[in-house]
């Protein structure tokens, strides 16, 4: 059923503390409000803003293409134009943030020389695509960085499949599906 009038929520309660969870653990190693990070995949900004409120700087990354994942139940509510406005009023209240309105394929072009402390992937969630921004994000980060994203369970296996056999298994794992690796470079 498409519902292109109403906008998907995509941080209940419940998954809200899940990524607060994520942040807190974080912050047992360093503190998030010196270090910079890239969201691939923001959506309407409700995690874009949790994360703004919490670190130095947010590079979020998303082209806000309509019907870009047949399998991601967002592309059946709001146009995507529509949910790039709504993205755009979120962050328009916090200086922290950069958007690059690419794919993230795209996007690493721009990126190529950014040194970054973490790296949250909840774009297009293809085996394929989770493993290529592993690939390609993974070589951002700063000695001792995380890299972890949204989308560890096994509704989408694809995803799963794809940090295990890329990174092994999460460090550890929260209630909004988010899961982290620390990295040693």
């Amino acid at each position: 059923m498409k519902n292109k009038e109403i906008l998907y929520v995509m941080r209940s309660s419940k998954y809200r503390e899940g990524l607060e969870d994520l942040i807190k653990y974080v912050n047992n190693f360093s503190d998030t409000k010196e270090m910079t990070m890239i969201e691939i995949g923001s959506y309407a900004g409700e995690s874009t803003e949790i994360f703004a409120k919490n670190f130095k700087q947010v590079i979020a990354i998303d082209p806000f293409e309509n019907d870009y994942d047949p399998n991601d139940v967002t592309c059946n509510y709001m146009d995507l134009t529509d949910v790039y406005y709504k993205f755009i009023s979120v962050i328009e209240n916090y200086e922290n943030v950069i958007h690059i309105r690419k794919t993230s394929d795209d996007a690493i072009e721009d990126l190529k020389n950014t040194k970054v402390d973490l790296v949250y992937i909840d774009g297009l969630h293809t085996y394929e695509q989770v493993k290529k921004d592993i690939e390609n994000y993974k070589n951002l980060l700063e000695e001792d960085g995380f890299i972890c994203g949204h989308d560890y369970h096994e509704v989408w296996k694809g995803v799963v499949n794809a940090i295990n056999e890329s990174l092994g298994k999460p460090d550890n794992k929260f209630s909004d599906t988010s899961w982290i690796k620390k990295i040693n470079n």
